[in-house]
């Protein structure tokens, strides 16, 4: 008697199972471009500083990022908001901005999710029309405090970021943060694609951590900034120690600042 040792294996793909797959590539490619958003912004960073042309590239990856058309990185000084960079009709790079309600709620003392806002008349916008299908104010918070924002706008209807990408800009913010408002600029002393690894092997919250270490405040105080528990910046700090192989947080401390974050 013969017998037939192979054996064919028939896969069914149902609407379902199509559906799912890609979900799943969706989800894998978003988490793929948050990574490429914060590695990228760290890479300028370190290599450029904070000079105009940075500044511009590091904003006009963020609103790739969301996919949307214009942008502004403005600074708070004195009692008005110094426009850093820009993209598209919105005030130039060197205008005064007063504070409208939205930036005024952006700008609240403490740690601030991202305001988002959709089919709004936005004073950012100039021209005639001023209505905007979607608005995102990102606090740039450092030590407790607002020191700026950055404003990513759709002149048409667009999709509101979830929550990872939220997660994302409000890690983005810090960074920005800590290289708007740090002393001036001198080179790096961790080579910019070294400190580009470094930093793109962290989660968006550890390298909030990372970029708040160099100002010397306790668990607590970054917590405080951030809105977590101090023992959840306990985790997070052993989690970096960990990734970068770095002794204590002394140490990261320093890495961080070599690799342009913090003050």
């Amino acid at each position: 008697m013969a017998y037939n040792l192979f054996m064919t294996t028939t896969t069914t793909f149902t609407p379902d199972s199509a559906r799912a797959a890609r979900s799943r590539y969706r989800e894998i490619e978003s988490s793929a471009a948050r990574w490429r958003l914060l590695a990228d912004a760290a890479l300028i960073a370190a290599e450029e500083g904070r000079r105009p042309a940075a500044l511009a590239s590091i904003l006009a990856k963020a609103l790739a990022f969301l996919s949307l058309e214009d942008g502004v990185l403005m600074l708070l000084h004195d009692d008005a908001l110094q426009v850093c960079a820009s993209q598209g009709p919105v005030p130039p790079a060197g205008a005064r901005l007063a504070y409208t309600a939205a930036m005024q709620m952006a700008l609240q003392p403490g740690p601030q999710a991202p305001l988002v806002r959709q089919d709004i008349v936005s004073p950012l916008r100039i021209g005639r029309e001023q209505r905007v299908g979607l608005e995102v104010l990102v606090p740039l918070c450092l030590e407790g405090r607002q020191r700026g924002i950055l404003a990513l706008l759709s002149a048409h209807a667009a999709p509101q970021p979830n929550a990872d990408d939220l997660t994302t800009l409000q890690a983005l913010g810090t960074l920005l943060a800590a290289l708007l408002t740090g002393p001036g600029q001198n080179p790096a002393r961790t080579p910019a694609p070294e400190a580009a690894a470094l930093l793109k092997a962290l989660t968006p919250r550890e390298l909030q951590v990372f970029a708040l270490l160099p100002s010397g405040g306790t668990n607590a105080d970054i917590g405080e900034q951030l809105g977590i528990a101090a023992g959840t910046v306990k985790v997070h700090i052993e989690r970096i120690l960990h990734k970068l192989d770095l002794r204590d947080r002394t140490q990261a401390a320093v890495r961080a600042a070599d690799c342009g974050l913090g003050a």
